[in-house]
């Protein structure tokens, strides 16, 4: 990109695609092995916080779209209301970069004593999760030092899509699909690195932003909302592109930016439909997509590619524009107020 890294978040940032290609980098036979227990298991519950919990929903409509297998998704610090439903012929999924996350702990206590099967996905070697956890997978990302999870986030959506291909039968199909996107994240980091520190100091004064997607995008607006009021202290919401209309569109104004996530996939024509009521609203629409629409009054451009995969290419530039904002208001993003990068206290 040609600047200057003053920031942990930034080089992590840059190191996403060789997250994607290293969190490739398993045990083909323990993965499979551990898809194939998912694959037979009467319930499949994911359970995480935060940003890894964004990774989770994207990986519950994996599992469904490639797989044929339905899972749900439990907010860790929720997940202990919902313990008499799990028994042992439950596989519970569990992710933390750091493998020390309270919430996420005390669920898979509570899974454990019911007799489910955990399997866990960490970054960290020899941490509590890890110890916990019947089978474990590693990122492999590398430290992440950085409050903002950005490249722990795109790993973890890596591992996950492994295991649903594998699930599939079809994993070597997923590693190497999954490595050619890896440069069209570099490609994409070049190409949005010189375009979006104008768009971050344009919108840095805003005091409220809306992210909208469907489908599989419905994740990436709530992980692009989340980096967002991590990083810039903007107050930002992400939610189904459907929704805005049942009552979120009182909220907008003239000039209140609504981030459309909208790739060419099965929900493009009802998301753009979205992004134009808003626009009709006042909103200022900043789409994307692969393509430049007239409902967008700013387009941030992502590479086309199978629409499964849409999560890995239209979540980068969004890390990038919270980054951005964040240093044009003067914050430091790698460390935001009153939050800590493990959180050990429930």
């Amino acid at each position: 990109m040609g600047e200057i890294i003053n920031h942990f978040m930034l080089k992590e940032i840059l190191e996403d695609p060789q997250a994607l290609r290293r969190a490739l980098v398993q045990d083909k036979k323990q993965l499979m092995h551990m898809a194939m227990s998912i694959l037979r298991a009467k319930q499949v519950i994911f359970t995480a916080c935060g940003t890894s919990r964004h990774a989770a929903l994207i990986a519950r409509y994996a599992f469904s779209k490639l797989a044929g297998k339905f899972s749900d998704v439990i907010i860790a610090s929720e997940f202990g209301y919902f313990a008499d439903s799990i028994d042992k012929n439950t596989v519970v999924i569990a992710t933390s970069q750091s493998g020390e996350t309270a919430d996420v702990i005390g669920g898979v206590e509570k899974a454990k004593e019911k007799g489910a099967a955990v399997f866990s996905l960490v970054n960290t070697a020899g941490s509590s999760l890890a110890r916990m956890s019947d089978k474990v997978l590693y990122l492999n990302c590398g430290p992440e030092i950085s409050v903002a999870a950005t490249k722990s986030f795109i790993a973890q959506l890596a591992l996950f899509y492994l295991l649903a291909f594998a699930m599939a039968s079809r994993f070597d199909e997923g590693a190497t699909k999954i490595e050619a996107i890896a440069s069209l994240v570099e490609d994409n980091l070049r190409n949005n690195g010189k375009k979006l520190p104008p768009l971050a100091r344009e919108l840095k004064d805003r005091e409220d932003f809306y992210y909208i997607g469907r489908g599989i995008n419905f994740a990436i607006a709530m992980e692009g909302a989340l980096k967002l009021k991590e990083t810039s202290y903007i107050h930002a919401e992400g939610m189904p592109a459907g929704e805005l209309k049942h009552g979120p569109l009182a909220l907008v104004e003239k000039g209140t930016p609504v981030v459309a996530i909208c790739p060419g996939d099965y929900t493009f024509a009802e998301t753009l439909s979205n992004a134009a009521g808003a626009g009709a609203c006042g909103a200022y629409v900043i789409g994307v997509s692969e393509h430049q629409e007239e409902a967008f009054n700013e387009w941030i451009e992502i590479p086309q590619v199978e629409e499964i995969f849409y999560p890995l290419v239209s979540i980068v530039p969004l890390q990038l524009l919270a980054y951005h904002l964040a240093t044009a208001r003067g914050l430091d993003p790698d460390k935001p107020r009153h939050l800590t990068k493990s959180v050990t206290v429930t």
